[in-house]
């Protein structure tokens, strides 16, 4: 009965999570981003994932980055980080919320430089965030916020230390209210 709970839990936050994708504009990701504690407090970390794809901010590109372009680029690197590895960080997945959320003012355009994905074998994407917009802002879902620590320190654990200070800047500069 507990695993059929769990199943329902990650296909609500799996629904959520595709609605904000689509677009409609009554889909938020405030909703998947409430649910996203709840799962990780399941302890269902049996193929969850989570897909880090970035370039380094040296590298200058022709064009802005749409998220297909980031993760084709023929500079990104790749990092997968599988359930056992996350659940050593529970206490960090769980502060991932809705509170960290605060729409921006204005509109931008992306360009990619930093996303990642977590994602379960079942049902696939459950959220992603994705780095690039003016002034630094950032994609949860496909809605642009302002960017917030949280959604690096997530992270920070999986990266190697040269590379967490290489990314720090994606996430410090324009970091004013």
């Amino acid at each position: 009965m507990n695993t059929r709970k769990t199943i329902i839990q990650i296909l609500l936050v799996l629904t959520a999570a595709i609605f904000v994708s689509c677009g409609g504009d009554n889909m938020r990701p405030e909703k998947t981003l409430k649910d996203f504690p709840k799962l990780i407090e399941t302890e269902m970390f049996d193929g969850l994932s989570l897909t880090i794809h970035y370039i380094s901010p040296s590298i200058l590109t022709r064009a802005p980055l749409s998220v297909e372009g980031l993760i084709n680029h023929s500079a990104v690197h790749k990092i997968v980080i599988d359930g056992n590895s996350l659940k050593e960080h529970i206490d960090l997945l769980k502060q991932i919320n809705a509170d960290a959320l605060k729409p921006v003012k204005h509109k931008s355009h992306l360009d990619a430089r930093l996303c990642y994905v977590f994602e379960t074998d079942k049902d696939g994407m459950i959220l992603d965030v994705v780095i690039g917009g003016d002034d630094n802002s950032i994609f949860v879902n496909g809605l642009e916020v302002k960017n917030n620590d949280v959604f690096y320190d997530v992270i920070r654990p999986f990266l190697a230390e040269d590379t967490a200070k290489e990314l720090e800047v994606y996430f410090n500069r324009g970091n004013q209210e």
